[in-house]
């Protein structure tokens, strides 16, 4: 059992998944160091020890990591078109060693790096998909290959004096939102009516409180060179579309277009988003992953081995309503 007198450094802790992770560390007594890029002022991080900067600044990341014995590496950039972003792959790449380098350097114990899903190919795992699957191909949009990419990197630099253990959530979903993630604003757009049409196609969604215990687990019984999926169970959009307007009391159902015409129409919705200065509701990238995301994928490695299991996914939407509605935001 790890002491819980230690301190752990944690990157993207105004996001998401650090969000619901930061709470647990505090509640079970660890200190922390927390790298933040850009302050988020509904985040409360009074509680803890910042460092500004980001992972290309190696001197933030010297000073986060200094004193440090395991470190959480939340932090990544997602991108529904990182195809012409080449921050996507600098930033979860290049990011990811940089921060790997210092913490070695710094003589840190265990490394727990928050890789995807999308590091694993989604089509050629026949049947299930599991952590043997093969990884994402060279064609695959580039944030997936970027999410290959690192977790191969600090899974070939692993030793006995730094463990390395990777986590792969699939479409993380959940209160403590601060910053609206994809998916949560798609739960907003949909509730309030934004959304006219949905796409043929869905997800595997998990629960993001349910991912931070199974990192917080991953910090004692996570074995080095590991990797474990953190998987609930695969929905439509149509499905998660029900139980968000059952929850609202509200019966309408919102029209269903089969995934050609999305693509058609995708080059059109590029040009408005560039006109408007906005993210694209959705790209060609999207259109793949909600269309060939794989159905059956096995969290049972971590299910067995650190305790990791998800709750249904009506009780996430109705959790993350709530949490909206009491931060003023639905």
């Amino acid at each position: 059992m790890i002491s819980k007198e230690i301190t752990v450094a944690i990157t993207g802790s105004t996001g998401h998944l650090a969000s619901a992770i930061i709470p647990l560390l505090i509640g079970q007594g660890y200190r922390l160091h927390a790298l933040v890029h850009k302050r988020e002022p509904a985040v409360d991080l009074s509680t803890l020890d910042i460092v500004e900067g980001s992972l290309s600044d190696i001197d933030s990341l010297n000073r986060l990591v200094k004193d440090c014995r395991i470190v959480i590496h939340c932090a990544a950039k997602i991108s529904l078109n990182s195809n012409r972003d080449p921050s996507v792959y600098e930033t979860n790449v290049n990011g990811t060693m940089n921060l790997f380098n210092a913490s070695k350097q710094a003589r840190v114990k265990r490394f727990i790096h928050l890789s995807s899903i999308h590091a694993y190919d989604q089509l050629t795992a026949a049947g299930l998909l599991n952590e043997e699957s093969p990884y994402c191909p060279d064609h695959a949009p580039r944030y997936d290959q970027s999410k290959r990419d690192a977790q191969k990197f600090v899974l070939q630099q692993l030793s006995d004096q730094m463990e390395v253990v990777v986590l792969n959530p699939t479409a993380v979903v959940g209160p403590f939102d601060h910053k609206l993630s994809l998916m949560g604003k798609a739960i907003k757009d949909i509730y309030n009516g934004k959304v006219p049409v949905l796409i043929s196609g869905g997800f595997d969604f998990c629960d993001v409180r349910d991912v931070a215990a199974g990192v917080v687990a991953a910090m004692d019984k996570g074995r080095n060179g590991q990797s474990y999926l953190l998987s609930g169970r695969w929905h439509s959009l149509v499905d998660l579309q029900r139980i968000i307007m059952d929850i609202k009391g509200d019966r309408r159902n919102i029209p269903v277009l089969p995934a050609w015409t999305a693509y058609l129409g995708s080059p059109f919705i590029l040009m408005l988003a560039a006109f408007r200065g906005k993210e694209p509701l959705y790209t060609r990238e999207s259109i793949l992953a909600m269309t060939q995301g794989h159905k059956n994928i096995s969290s049972a490695k971590a299910e067995k081995e650190l305790g990791y299991a998800c709750r249904p996914l009506r009780e996430t939407i109705s959790d993350s309503i709530d949490w909206f509605k009491q931060t003023g935001s639905l």
